[in-house]
C-alpha cells in the first residue's frame, strides 16, 4: 500500500487493469515462489508535485503462491501462521533469483494518466512453520517501483514568480 498522502482528501477514480502478470522466483531450496501486485484503488489528490503532475495515491496488495519440493514439506502447523513478523519465528534466510523477463503491471485510469507498477522482492525468509498445505510459510519483504504517464492536458502550469520591479510595483 502507497500510503504517503490522506486518501480521503482525494478522489477515487476509474481505471482498467491492462496487465497483472504474475512474477516467478526461483528460491535456494528449491521452491518456486510466483508474485502478484494488484492495484485495488486509485485516488487522484488534489495536489500537483513540482513539474505540475496530478500527485495519484494507490492501494495495493500482494499474492504469492509457492509449489515445493516434497522434500520441505511438513506437518500444517495449527493455527495457521499469520504474523509477517520474523521475531515470532525460527528463520532462516533464502536466497532467490527472478525467473524470466522483467514484467509491468499496466493500470489506465479514467483522466488518461498511465501507471505502470512492479513488485520488487527484496527478501525471504523461510519460517519454522507449514501452510495449511504443508508448503513452508515464507516471509517476504517486497517494495513496489512505479511510473505514471500524465497527458499534457492535465499538466498544472507553474505560476511565474514577480520579479522584483513586480512586487514593488504593486506596494
Amino acid at each position: 500500500m502507497q500510503a504517503q498522502y490522506d486518501l480521503s482528501k482525494g478522489e477515487a477514480i476509474e481505471f482498467s487493469m491492462k496487465s497483472e502478470p504474475w512474477i516467478k522466483y526461483r528460491l535456494e531450496d528449491g521452491t518456486t515462489l510466483f508474485g502478484r501486485l494488484i492495484v485495488t484503488k486509485i485516488v487522484k489528490m488534489n495536489e500537483y508535485d513540482t513539474s505540475g503532475q496530478p500527485i495519484y495515491a494507490w492501494l495495493s496488495q500482494n499474492l504469492f503462491s509457492t509449489l515445493c519440493p516434497k522434500t520441505m514439506k511438513g506437518t500444517p502447523s495449527m493455527p495457521p501462521p499469520t504474523s509477517p513478523d520474523p521475531k515470532d519465528f525460527n528463520v532462516s534466510p533464502v536466497d532467490f533469483e527472478r525467473v524470466g523477463p522483467e514484467q509491468w503491471n499496466i493500470y489506465e485510469f479514467s483522466d488518461g494518466s498511465l501507471l505502470r507498477i512492479k513488485l520488487e522482492v527484496t527478501s525471504i525468509l523461510r519460517t519454522d512453520k507449514f501452510t495449511f498445505d504443508g508448503d513452508p510459510y515464507y516471509i517476504i519483504n517486497t517494495q513496489t517501483v512505479s511510473r505514471i504517464k500524465v497527458p499534457p492536458e492535465l499538466l498544472k502550469k507553474p505560476a511565474a514568480k514577480a520579479t522584483t520591479e513586480q512586487k514593488d510595483f504593486y506596494r
